[in-house]
């Protein structure tokens, strides 16, 4: 029967030039000759009837046909990999969990608490894919998304982590006029600092704190928390963030709190598509991750009583 796809021996030839742009560092990745690359690729070639790759210097580069090609197989030769690496390590405490997350909250949040969760999975291997724009569907080759919003994305399961309590925040010294204490003098004249998928958190703010909220409309508007909070470190405004994601500013006071915290209504979220949700592995990691969300807002509830 004549074959309507290439070989998998081609399909990783091409996967290992294409991210390498050299044969000989191909061959080495792949442990066999350069001829056995130079053969592949001349079969896969033929196979499509285009020029997959073209000169470039001492090494190659794809083609523009190349390119497509490749980043619409590259993904299933993951898949492939990840399935295998899988089998070969069947049980609960080993699998490859491919992600995609918010980058503020995976840098400030999840990674450092990952230790803890590789302690009582070791065989537990991550991959992680670049975050879902806002209205993006959920691709079927991750098994979840770290999301923020309000809950609501369409055909996923969405389950809470942490990260609806807002506090205001300004560097110490960044505003002449401005205490711990008072909200008022430091809405005064402060640069106000915006996220644009948080766009009514300052107005909310104002309100608990009996506040104009006409004075919370100005300000930038940033697309990530990080470059917030940079911004606030940096002296440039007060910024309204989750507060998740500055517990160690606060605790090296880096940043200084400004009156009280209130419920954004929008936070972190695990989504999956419910048939994820059957793998061991996810469901460990669904159950750890849910259960150090809780821990952490019931911990800064305790602090808030306490004050």
């Amino acid at each position: 029967m004549k074959r309507s796809c290439p070989t998998i021996q081609e399909l990783m030839a091409f996967d290992a030039v294409a991210s390498f742009e050299s044969l000989t560092r191909a061959a080495g990745a792949l442990c066999v000759s350069v001829g056995a690359i130079s053969k592949q690729l001349a079969s896969l070639e033929t196979f499509v009837g285009k020029p997959l790759f073209e000169k470039q210097g001492r090494g190659v580069r794809l083609t523009a046909i190349g390119r497509e090609y490749w980043n619409k197989i590259s993904p299933s030769l993951r898949a492939i990999e990840s399935a295998t690496f899988e089998v070969r390590a069947a049980g609960l405490s080993s699998g490859v969990l491919t992600l995609a997350s918010v980058p503020t909250f995976l840098t400030k949040w999840l990674i450092p608490r990952l230790g803890e969760f590789r302690r009582h999975y070791p065989g537990v291997t991550f991959s992680f894919r670049r975050h879902l724009d806002r209205g993006e569907t959920q691709p079927h080759d991750i098994d979840a998304s770290i999301r923020y919003g309000s809950g609501d994305w369409p055909n996923v399961v969405a389950d809470y982590i942490a990260g609806r309590e807002f506090v205001c925040v300004i560097a110490p010294g960044g505003h002449d006029r401005t205490s711990p204490t008072d909200p008022q003098t430091m809405l005064m004249d402060a640069t106000l600092l915006h996220h644009v998928e948080a766009p009514t958190v300052w107005r909310k703010w104002a309100s608990h704190h009996d506040l104009d909220a006409l004075q919370t409309l100005s300000g930038p508007r940033f697309a990530q928390y990080a470059a917030i909070i940079q911004a606030a470190l940096s002296g440039l405004g007060a910024a309204l963030v989750p507060k998740i994601l500055v517990e160690d500013e606060l605790q090296d006071g880096r940043l200084v709190a400004i009156g009280n915290p209130v419920d954004g209504d929008q936070g972190h979220y695990l989504c999956f598509a419910s048939e994820k949700g059957e793998r061991s592995v996810f469901a460990a990691f669904r159950e750890w991750i849910l259960t150090e969300g809780h821990i952490g807002e019931r911990a800064a509830i305790r602090r808030l009583g306490r004050g």
